[in-house]
């Protein structure tokens, strides 16, 4: 859904920004990369606890609580981050690209969990 999207999926794939996101007590591990010539799409993503033939460039690891208000625009990631709820490892300088385009994601996923999840709505 969100590679489609013409407001955000050329933009995280023009950022250049593979990134692994691991919800630690769910056992979640969220591989995202720009799609490469042939792919269909502008992003190729893998829920998946394997590793992947790529290196990402960022990683983020964070309770499903966490995750879910991240998401949905109700958790500030510098805070998060500052109080260690959310962990970034990898070339940290690209969470400056990453948030931008994070938050362009926060009304499609807040759609997603009011229409699937009601229950996660925040």
């Amino acid at each position: 859904m969100l590679s489609e999207q013409p407001d955000i999926g050329p933009g995280l794939a023009a950022a250049q920004m593979p990134s692994r996101m691991e919800v630690l007590d769910v056992g979640l591990v969220l591989h995202v990369r720009p799609a490469a010539d042939g792919e269909d799409g502008h992003l190729w993503w893998t829920w998946d606890e394997k590793d992947v033939d790529w290196e990402p460039r960022l990683r983020l690891a964070m309770r499903s609580d966490v995750a879910n208000r991240f998401l949905q625009g109700r958790e500030n990631f510098a805070i998060a981050v500052a109080r260690r709820r959310i962990r970034i490892s990898g070339d940290t300088r690209a969470v400056f690209g990453f948030i931008p385009m994070a938050r362009k994601v926060v009304p499609q996923y807040r759609t997603l969990v009011e229409q699937r999840f009601p229950h996660l709505a925040l």
